[in-house]
This record gives C-alpha cells, sequence and structure tokens, in this order.
C-alpha cells in the first residue's frame, strides 16, 4: 500500500507582517510558547496569533536572544539585558551592560547567549560576560577571540582562536587540553551522546572525542 507523505504546513510571514526589519539572527521560544526573534529592528514577539515589536533599547541590531525562566535575554551593540513582562502584559527592558559600560571594548557587538543554573552568558567576540542571576554580579572572561561558545549537558564551552577550547564551570574557564589535536580547526559545534562528542569543524568533516581520543569520523558528506 502506498502511504501518502504530507508536507507539515507552511507559512511565511513578511516585515509588514511581523512589523520589524528584514534581517533576523537569532530566534527562542519562551516557557509560554511565545516566540522571540532578535531582529534588526528590535525584539520581535509571537503568540500564535500576533506580533509585537519592542524597538531596540539603544537603537542598535539585536543579534541574539534566549528565553529562560520568565525573562528574554537580549544582546546587541554595547549591551546586553533582559526583557520582563510588567502588569500591562507588555514587555519593560531592564540593562545590564550599563553596570560595566565602562569596562566594555570599544565597539563591542554581542553575538551568543547560553544559560546554566544561575549563570547567563553573553559573548562578544573577544570576551564572555557572565552574569549570575542570584547574586546579581557580573564578571567576565578575556578571550584572543572566540569561534563560538556551546552549551553541552551542563557545561559551557568555548573556542579560543589562538588557545583553544576552554570548559567554564561556576563562572570560571579552565583549558579542555583534550581537544587540543583540533586547535587548527575552527569548531561549527559540538554535540553530545553516550558519553561521546561529535565535534563539526569547519573543513575537515566531523571527530569523535571519547575516553579513548580523537577519532575521525569519515562519512560520505565529508567532500
Amino acid at each position: 500500500n502506498n502511504v501518502a507523505q504530507e508536507l507539515p504546513p507552511i507559512t511565511s510571514y513578511s516585515s509588514v507582517d511581523y512589523k520589524g526589519g528584514n534581517q533576523s539572527w537569532a530566534i527562542t521560544q519562551a516557557d509560554n510558547n511565545y516566540l522571540y526573534v532578535a531582529n534588526n529592528e528590535g525584539l520581535l514577539e509571537y503568540n500564535g496569533e500576533n506580533w509585537n515589536t519592542y524597538p531596540s533599547p539603544n537603537g542598535t541590531i539585536l543579534r541574539c536572544v534566549l528565553a529562560r525562566n520568565g525573562k528574554i535575554y537580549t544582546g546587541n551593540y554595547m549591551d546586553f539585558g533582559y526583557w520582563e513582562r510588567n502588569i500591562k502584559g507588555t514587555l519593560d527592558y531592564y540593562s545590564l551592560g550599563k553596570t560595566v559600560y565602562d569596562e566594555m571594548i570599544e565597539d563591542e557587538h554581542f553575538w551568543n547567549i547560553k544559560a546554566i543554573g544561575d549563570w547567563v552568558l553573553f559573548q562578544s567576540l573577544n570576551r564572555i560576560y557572565i552574569y549570575n542571576n542570584q547574586k546579581k554580579t557580573i564578571s567576565h572572561i578575556n578571550t584572543s577571540g572566540i569561534v563560538n561558545m556551546f552549551k553541552i549537558d551542563d557545561s559551557i564551552y568555548f573556542q579560543d582562536v589562538k588557545e583553544g577550547v576552554f570548559k567554564i564551570t561556576n563562572g570560571v574557564s579552565e583549558k579542555f587540553d583534550a581537544l587540543d589535536s583540533l586547535m587548527d580547526n575552527r569548531i561549527i559545534n559540538i554535540f553530545s551522546k553516550n558519553d561521546e562528542f561529535l565535534i563539526l569543524t569547519e573543513t575537515n568533516g566531523f571527530f569523535k572525542h571519547n575516553k579513548e581520543g580523537i577519532t575521525k569520523w569519515e562519512i560520505p558528506a565529508d567532500k
């Protein structure tokens, strides 16, 4: 018997529909299933029926967004912070970056946000700012330049362009020497399964890391 294959419904929204800029950078879903999008003109909110647009706090492009525990964290040019719903049902913005503005690098943009435990991490091209939700403190990690930041199981990892891969534990980074043999590769993503890392590089395909070390995962897609 032939079984019909049905395509899932796809709805396309134009910038006129969502009332924002024509370029978006990241998307996240909150606990209430609302969608939030980091957009050129600000934060887009979609409840499944209607779109709301919240202008960027300082008029610059929002490049990253993460919904967590009732807050919507965003990062943009020279600022990062969170949005929280007020008694009117709309979102108010609270800047965290303003408390460390004088310490920021000139023209610093924020590109990535990860959360783990009491920590929320905001990544620029050369630093990771670490916000502790409980203590309301912010510290930062300096690097030679960050390729990417990954959340794997209960840990945060990042690749320094000169030094290799680091692991962040309780707000402190330490070298993850196990991946030193991949230092010449730009790591695009890392996945974890069955006590093994699967590492995707930009130009050399996949590698596996386990207790036996690093091995190449040879697959037809490599070429």
